[in-house]
């Protein structure tokens, strides 16, 4: 029961951290924000695998396992995460959140291709529960009002450095925005594929050494805050915090932190309770983000009858996939 409650809450810590990066990514651009919250996980992972002792263990992995690591955080935290920012700018986070249960079955393909496993009548049904949820949710027209033209203008203007799309800030009680769907989806497909993979990576890494997964959080995220850290170097780069807005940047250190707990609530849950219990209620975070979405940013998302059909269906599939496979 305990494990379920913290799979419950880490999955709500995520789906408030795609709200946050919603709001935020209306004034900056979706690099600039997966720079902010991989600078603030550096910090707070460090005080974890210090307060868990696992720091004083870090001899304890070869460098083979931290060159795994620092692969995997590179792929997850910099491509992975900027991936899935520049998708919820794009179509939002509520459309977003479904598309990220396609790492079920991605991962399912994987141990079909190396791990020589099947697919019952059940996981497939699952599967195309999962496939038929995004499809639903996507739209005939992604044109915006004037209104929201005319808010984009404006925030072109106070952000002009940024090098990647922005989405309208808010202009009036309820604007409409640009849903740009093919850049939203595919980025989030790419994004849901690599965050697939990098759990086997962790894996890997870790094999014989489980209890050092907090440790293994500080160093993928120290490799991917190392490389953020040299990329500022470049010409293009350098102004990357300096046009930001102070409001901006603690939308970001609040999203960066949700994230944080939401990590640090999976590991615990996953300590207490069956994988299959902590991917089931994780993936149903979709919910938490609908939810969220309407409540705190109706005037940035474009919440339909379509959306919510589409997470249904998604939720179903991910429930029916996982219980399928555990059983």
């Amino acid at each position: 029961m305990l494990g379920a409650l913290f799979a419950v809450l880490s999955a709500l810590s995520f789906s408030t951290n795609a709200v946050l990066v919603r709001r935020g990514v209306t004034q900056a651009s979706p690099s600039q924000g997966a720079f902010i919250t991989v600078m603030i996980g550096v910090p707070l992972f460090f005080v974890a695998a210090l307060v868990a002792g696992q720091l004083l263990r870090a001899g304890d992995l070869p460098a083979s396992s931290y060159g795994l690591l620092a692969f995997a955080g590179i792929i997850h935290f910099i491509f992975g995460r900027s991936l899935n920012y520049r998708a919820i700018a794009a179509v939002g986070a509520a459309r977003t959140a479904p598309i990220q249960a396609l790492t079920i079955p991605y991962s399912i393909l994987i141990a079909l291709i190396f791990l020589d496993e099947s697919i019952t009548l059940g996981m497939a049904v699952g599967i195309g529960l999962i496939m038929v949820g995004p499809a639903i949710m996507v739209e005939r027209s992604g044109r915006r009002p004037a209104a929201a033209l005319a808010a984009a203008a404006s925030v072109a203007a106070a952000n002009p450095a940024a090098s990647e799309p922005v989405a309208p800030a808010a202009a009036g009680p309820k604007p409409g925005f640009e849903l740009r769907q093919v850049e939203g989806y595919v980025s989030a497909l790419l994004a849901a594929v690599l965050y697939g993979t990098t759990p086997i990576l962790i894996r890997a890494a870790l094999e014989g050494e489980s209890g050092l997964s907090i440790l293994g959080g500080l160093a993928a995220y120290s490799a991917a805050a190392a490389l953020l850290l040299v990329s500022v170097l470049l010409p293009g780069r350098r102004d990357l915090l300096a046009t930001m807005r102070p409001a901006t940047i603690r939308l970001f250190l609040s999203a960066g932190f949700s994230v944080f707990l939401a990590q640090m609530f999976r590991f615990i849950a996953l300590s207490l309770a069956p994988v299959a219990v902590v991917t089931t209620l994780g993936r149903a975070g979709s919910v938490f983000t609908l939810g969220l979405s309407w409540l705190l940013n109706r005037d940035l998302e474009q919440i339909t009858a379509r959306v919510v059909i589409g997470v249904g269906f998604s939720v179903s599939g991910a429930v029916l996939l996982v219980a399928t496979r555990a059983s």
